[in-house]
């Protein structure tokens, strides 16, 4: 218990620390992680894995392996595989945890958040901060003494100027660049980003790419880079498929991105206004010196039926939308209305699924996870085994520990307990990050059949626009808290 301790002492920036919810998740999933000891020489690459399998405890098959790489100073490597394939569990055993079997030789201590060793940054910034200022955020748990750069870190991953910003109020992108600066501090021989880019926007994550595969060239360090993305992986030097790990023959293809949809397209307004804002603006802590303005006279209808995505750049105010249009946020001013009553009444008929579904997960089991969010009796298992068949998982999955999912596992989870409570419609804040082309598209599917066979309501936010034109036909742009016109190639509005 005391490795998991050690490494949120030693520096969030190890990755392996969480947000004080699940701080006691993490510290199980992360147990054994050797962080080094004082005086001890640090040195996690170069490394060489042989033969190396993970099995989680409880389960009966092995989570990743075999696996045998090895990893050189100043390289970049994409590692690459569908959902379930041991990516995140490959990224555990790199950062220190001892493999069930196998060996993996290193040249030196891992050296687990300390200055000059391994750094880690997840795919859920949430759990990586902190501090309740950006700037502290990037030197918390550095040790005495540091000399840090913090303005230059911060305009080196895109945050120029935000160095005494509030944290709580950054997007989920703004947060995963946060957790690379803090990352950075640290110096390390090694970086493992965990599929960074999977909150980020469009031209946010082109520029964090231009960040990561120039770290190799500008700093002293190995890069491994966890992605699902194919231009991200070909920016690397070389690539770990681990397609066999866990896939299929035909999952075995890359995300591809798409241009920002253009225009808007009319909607067949067949069915009755389901959701109504009018003149909605929301403002953060108003009436104190840090109050900030979300969102600005919105107005718009979603008819029963539709399918609307909303897009925007980070911090543009899609989320704050999302969470007012579940209730669970009542606008500053202007109303929201659910079959023209107030949504914050009626909590619950539109689900919402969270950019970060970790944080969605709150039982120990997917069973129970399930069975909770729906709310129907736990021994019912032929409904959770349905619901599970619903968005694409095996039924034997709801014995999993919800800490065993990987990513993509977790978000699907999420929107099955959500599916099977029947709701009046589905709100989805960036459902296609972490998810492999398979499952993108086996979730659109499912969504699809949903908003035409069974009129399900549904309105997506999405950086990720690959296969949405189906289930979306319209399209809302918000900029800086305003609903927009299309932006074109360039970025602007026209």
């Amino acid at each position: 218990p005391g490795a998991g301790i050690l490494a949120q002492a030693n520096g969030h920036r190890a990755g392996i620390t969480t947000n004080r919810d699940v701080a006691a998740r993490e510290e199980r999933a992360h147990r054994n992680i050797e962080t080094g000891r004082e005086g001890e020489h640090i040195a996690p690459v170069p490394a060489r894995l042989t033969d190396v399998r993970f099995r989680y405890p409880g389960v009966d098959h092995d989570a990743l392996g075999p696996v045998a790489m090895e990893l050189q100073p100043g390289e970049h490597v994409a590692v690459t595989g569908p959902n379930g394939s041991g990516k995140t569990t490959l990224m555990l055993v790199l950062a220190g945890r001892e493999p069930t079997s196998g060996t993996v030789e290193r040249a030196g201590a891992v050296g687990l958040g300390r200055i000059g060793g391994t750094a880690v940054v997840m795919q859920h910034p949430e759990s990586q901060v902190l501090g309740s200022r950006v700037a502290d955020d990037v030197v918390w748990g550095l040790p005495p003494g540091t000399a840090t750069d913090v303005d230059k870190l911060l305009s080196e991953v895109g945050l120029d100027g935000l160095a005494e910003r509030d944290t709580g109020g950054l997007s989920g992108g703004e947060l995963q660049r946060l957790a690379v600066a803090g990352a950075l501090a640290r110096e390390p021989a090694l970086l493992i980003a965990d599929e960074v880019t999977s909150m980020v926007d469009q031209q946010g994550r082109d520029s964090l790419m231009n960040v990561l595969s120039g770290l190799t060239d500008h700093h002293q360090m190995s890069l491994v880079h966890i992605t699902h993305y194919n231009a991200e992986a070909d920016s690397a030097d070389r690539t770990v498929d681990l397609s066999g790990n866990g896939g299929t023959a035909d999952n075995t293809d890359m995300v591809q991105t798409s241009a920002v949809p253009v225009g808007f397209t009319a909607a067949h307004h067949v069915g009755a206004p389901v959701l109504e804002l009018t003149g909605v603006g929301h403002e953060y802590a108003s009436g104190t010196p840090w109050a900030k303005t979300a969102l600005r006279d919105i107005t718009f209808t979603v008819h029963e039926g539709d399918g609307v995505l909303i897009h925007g750049l980070n911090g543009s105010g899609k989320s704050t939308l999302a969470w007012i249009m579940a209730g669970l946020t009542v606008p500053t001013y202007g109303a929201c209305l659910l079959d023209a009553a107030p949504v914050s009444e009626q909590v619950g008929a539109v689900a919402l699924s969270f950019q970060a579904a970790r944080l969605q997960l709150m039982r120990s089991s997917v069973e129970r996870e399930i069975a909770s969010a729906a709310g129907f009796p736990l021994d019912d298992q032929n409904r959770v085994a349905t619901a599970l068949g619903t968005v694409g998982l095996d039924p034997a999955l709801g014995k999993r520990r919800i800490d065993q999912l990987s990513g993509g596992q977790m978000r699907r989870v999420v929107l099955a307990g959500l599916l099977a409570r029947s709701p009046r419609a589905l709100s989805l804040d960036e459902p296609l990050a972490g998810l492999d082309a398979a499952s993108q598209r086996g979730l659109l599917r499912l969504l699809e059949d949903l908003r035409r066979n069974s009129g399900l309501t549904i309105v997506v936010i999405s950086h990720d626009f690959t296969g949405l034109e189906a289930l979306c036909p319209r399209t809302l742009h918000l900029h800086d808290g305003e609903l927009a016109l299309a932006p074109t190639a360039t970025g602007g509005a026209r």
